[in-house]
């Protein structure tokens, strides 16, 4: 497909061409087109609605740190149905994740901290 063609499907569905995307579309357009199919196949069950699914990119953008997937998905979700409330439970569930992540990542730290006793 050519990329006039993509830019043109990308904006009716996102409303705009995300910068990485017009990028990676200068740089490698077969590696744009399997980028494109992995969503459509990530998209494709019928188990969770579209707003489910937006919710769990929205949750995957911001454990990442990804602004750009932070902001399309956040507008994404929106257009799903969700309200701010929905997204911002979905932010603080990340938070309270990637916290949990940080401590139980720094268990073997405090644990010998812990052994090696008060050096105060």
């Amino acid at each position: 497909m050519e990329k006039e063609k993509v830019f043109e499907q990308l904006k009716k569905e996102m409303g705009e061409v995300p910068k990485p995307i017009e990028n990676l579309a200068s740089l490698d357009m077969n590696v744009l087109m399997g980028h494109l199919e992995a969503k459509k196949n990530a998209y494709a069950g019928d188990h969770l609605d579209k707003k489910t699914k937006t919710l769990i990119a929205l949750a995957a953008g911001i454990a990442l740190d990804s602004q750009g997937c932070i902001m399309t998905n956040v507008q994404a979700a929106k257009k799903s149905g969700a309200s701010t409330a929905e997204i911002m439970e979905v932010f603080s569930i990340v938070k309270f994740s990637k916290s949990s992540s940080a401590m139980s990542g720094f268990a073997m730290a405090m644990e010998w901290l812990i052994a090696e006793g008060d050096d105060e």
